[in-house]
């Protein structure tokens, strides 16, 4: 069972999150700022379930991943265009060949929250199930197309038009079976289509698609965030409230919380001190928004 994080390093720094002038004008130099939240991730996983993979591709080891001490690397070029920008992910999800959870590099734990499928308990976790409400992403998709899921036998029962979110997503072997199969024919249509066709194509082929599944097949799930603290603080702060942090979008290159995830490494991880200070002086400070990031209050 692997504790796994993926990242590669996309043409021209391009990232779905760095949108705007200002970003765009300093865009290499915000792709750094993902070294802090990748240190921090990795710290908390490191402390409840002791080794953490990192598959990247070399542009992502060369340029950041080698400044975080993961216990295990595995260099894998992505063969995907920037539009599917997350089928690296899913592609290095499967070739693994064990049970696994995958955590985005922008999450925090602050708790022991997958001990239940480690212990064997579930065949899925996931961060949390998107109400019918609140799928405004991908609801609309699959009622329109419950056709095309049906004949290709992806999905046959009635669509109660959930989702699933994945910051966090732990999947064993036996599931793994279903949901790659289904990767393949769901990706083969949407290359047909054309995947700038189909809005949210990233999320819907990654987390609706592994909803359909274990509905389908009855396998047995279990979420880290519960619907009612997402109703009651909004999806954005609602895992904070347990301990799971996940920098959602842009949040990761906000200056604020880049103080604030540097500030908890260095008091709370100081084990990891050399690491943080040995990247800022080989990389970051060399680049202009240090000064406005980490020196300038």
């Amino acid at each position: 069972m692997k504790i796994l994080q993926t990242f590669a390093k996309l043409e021209d720094s391009k990232s779905p999150y760095l949108h705007g002038e200002k970003r765009n004008n300093k865009k290499e130099g915000y792709y750094y700022l993902n070294f802090y939240s990748f240190l921090l991730s990795y710290a908390t996983l490191k402390k409840y379930y002791g080794s953490v993979t990192k598959i990247c591709n070399q542009a992502a080891y060369d340029s950041l991943v080698k400044y975080v001490p993961y216990d295990e690397v595995v260099i894998r070029e992505n063969q995907n265009d920037f539009i599917l920008w997350n089928k690296y992910k899913l592609d290095m999800m499967r070739t693994i060949g064990d049970d696994f959870i995958h955590v985005d590099s922008d999450v925090f734990i602050f708790n022991d929250f997958y001990r239940d499928f480690i212990d064997g308990k579930i065949d899925v976790l996931v961060q949390d199930v998107v109400s019918r409400e609140k799928n405004y992403v991908s609801r609309g998709f699959i009622y329109e197309n419950l056709d095309f899921f049906a004949d290709t036998k992806i999905f046959t029962k009635s669509y109660d038009g959930q989702s699933f979110s994945c910051g966090t997503v732990g999947i064993t072997k036996k599931v793994q079976e279903y949901y790659f199969a289904g990767i393949d024919v769901f990706y083969d249509a949407i290359l047909k289509v054309g995947a700038e066709n189909i809005n949210w194509i990233n999320l819907i082929l990654e987390e609706t698609l592994l909803y359909l599944l274990v509905i389908e097949n009855d396998f047995t799930y279990d979420y880290i965030i519960p619907q009612e603290l997402v109703d009651k603080y909004d999806i954005m702060y609602a895992g904070d409230k347990l301990g799971y942090v996940h920098l959602w979008a842009h949040n990761k290159y906000k200056r604020s919380i880049v103080r604030q995830i540097r500030t908890k490494l260095i008091h709370e991880f100081p084990e990891y001190n050399d690491w943080l200070f040995k990247f800022e002086h080989d990389v970051f400070s060399k680049m202009d928004l240090f000064q406005h990031f980490i020196v300038n209050d």
